[in-house]
């Protein structure tokens, strides 16, 4: 046979051995690649899915029938735990869907007895009828020794009382392999001492706290280091004497106005001589007094104290006194972040001439509209900063504008478009340290409106080596009025020879 034959011969052998038969086998087998794949990584994969996804793949076949129960995170969540903003409402259908929700957890849960769940939470509109249920989920936690827990059971409007919320069982009080804990519509209330050995983040939210069990949750957290509190009441001393404990966040504090007759019965008083980090966040029903919290680094102060129609004519010497105390409280904090209540308030003090502590503040970050109302109590921080070397302005979206119309007129009067090229004074932030500005949605409203600052900036930080306009997210605006916008920012005099205008689209 000659060669030419022979090299023929074999190349259609070639040719024969990708038949369609043989093709169909090989995509078969590059289909089911994945099944090759070690069980860890395909735990890991179904671990990113809903456990309701992940729980269909047990089809696929047998390699993959029980696969699903070795994910090490199992949250469950009612597709409608909540209706007419925050609360649900009772309907017959929503009933049958919660009775099914709480059917599938129990088979889920049965299925999953014995494996390595680290991560268990559940939320769904909480029944007196289903306490049994969410028993035996809580005992499942506790014996599959889960490190984080997080339970969300908000309780139907038309029975809502705060002693109709689920009650925790006592045996969750002793577990020591907990490190993580969130509990949302829940009495928290021990019987006994609590024992959350390991416990390194806890969150209660919608909850009303006594002052013994915050007590005995403290004691019972030797290397707790962030604690959380969102719309809650009940209790008037914090005092946390934890090293570990680095962070406190304070969100939505309802407060109890009626239970004293005094200014001093409606406040909370805070003592954390350790404590690093603080954000006190959205509505307070009462008043706060920060008392030693000497170790504080970062604080963050983007709340407003809710006041009466009713209130007497001092409501706002009594509002100003509240702040003042706050910030002589933090005069040696380095990073501080303030909101527009926050700013409206150094507003009236400055427009009232009224003094405001020196700080020690090296890193601002002003959560404001720049409205006529917030302007002035910026100059006031900008003087009462003078290490400030960091200026972080982000343009708030809050729907908090106006907290003080009743004086804004009475008050601030001035021309708000001239307002800093008026200022004859000079501020030390700005000639020897400010460095570093950035302003975050610099057109969220419109963009001359907000120049005038930017301009001030530039032409009095005598040291500035950066500022940042960051107009990421302001899709509405058209590309001109963005490019307009630039070039006359660029325009501005700059009193900084090492000063450079970065933009971010």
């Amino acid at each position: 046979m000659s060669t030419r034959r022979r090299n023929r011969r074999r190349r259609n052998y070639f040719i024969d051995s990708d038949s369609d038969s043989d093709s169909d086998s090989g995509h078969r087998h590059a289909a089911d690649r994945i099944s090759d794949l070690p069980d860890s990584i395909l735990v890991h994969i179904l671990s990113l899915l809903p456990i309701e996804d992940a729980i269909k793949t047990d089809v696929l076949s047998k390699r993959w029938q029980f696969l699903w129960t070795h994910v090490p995170s199992l949250l469950f969540r009612h597709r409608r735990p909540y209706r007419n903003g925050g609360d649900i409402d009772e309907t017959s259908d929503d009933i049958n869907e919660v009775s099914d929700f709480v059917a599938f957890v129990d088979k889920t849960l049965v299925l999953c007895s014995g494996s390595e769940v680290k991560k268990f939470g559940v939320c769904f509109g909480f029944e007196w009828e289903f306490t049994s249920r969410v028993n035996s989920w809580t005992r499942f936690a506790v014996k599959n020794e889960v490190e984080e827990l997080h339970l969300e059971l908000p309780v139907p409007v038309i029975h809502w009382d705060y002693g109709n919320s689920y009650l925790l069982p006592q045996l969750m009080y002793t577990n020591s392999r907990f490190r993580e804990l969130n509990f949302s519509y829940c009495r928290v209330m021990p019987k006994g001492a609590v024992r959350w050995n390991s416990l390194k983040k806890l969150s209660i939210g919608y909850a009303k706290l006594s002052d013994d069990v915050i007590r005995r949750i403290l004691e019972g957290c030797p290397v707790l280091e962030i604690l959380e509190f969102h719309h809650y009441e009940g209790f008037s001393h914090l005092h946390i004497g934890n090293a570990s404990l680095k962070k406190l966040i304070l969100r939505e504090f309802w407060g109890d106005e009626d239970e004293g007759d005094g200014e001093d019965e409606s406040r909370l008083e805070i003592w954390a001589p350790y404590l690093q980090s603080l954000e006190i966040l959205g509505c307070l029903g009462r008043n706060f007094r920060l008392m030693n919290v000497s170790s504080l680094v970062d604080v963050t102060l983007n709340c407003h104290i809710v006041t009466c129609e009713d209130d007497s004519d001092d409501v706002y010497e009594r509002i100003q006194n509240v702040f003042r105390g706050f910030l002589v409280s933090l005069v040696h904090v380095k990073s501080l972040t303030l909101g527009i209540w926050a700013l409206q308030v150094l507003s009236i003090m400055e427009e009232k001439g009224l003094s405001c502590p020196l700080l020690k503040c090296e890193r601002l970050t002003l959560d404001t509209l720049l409205d006529k109302s917030e302007v002035p109590g910026i100059a006031c921080m900008f003087e009462s900063s003078p290490n400030l070397e960091t200026l972080d302005i982000n343009l708030s979206s809050s729907c908090v504008s106006e907290c003080f119309w009743e004086i804004r007129d009475e008050l601030f009067n001035f021309d708000e478009e001239h307002y800093w090229t008026s200022r004859k004074r000079t501020f030390r932030c700005l000639t020897l340290h400010l460095k570093k500005v950035t302003f975050t949605r610099l057109g969220g409203y419109s963009y001359d409106s907000n120049f005038p600052l930017v301009q001030f900036l530039l032409k009095n930080a005598r040291v500035l080596q950066k500022m940042v306009i960051n107009m990421a997210g302001e899709t509405s605006k058209p590309p001109e009025e963005f490019f307009q916008a630039a070039q006359k920012l660029l325009s501005f005099p700059r009193c900084s020879p090492d000063a450079v205008v970065m933009f971010y689209k």
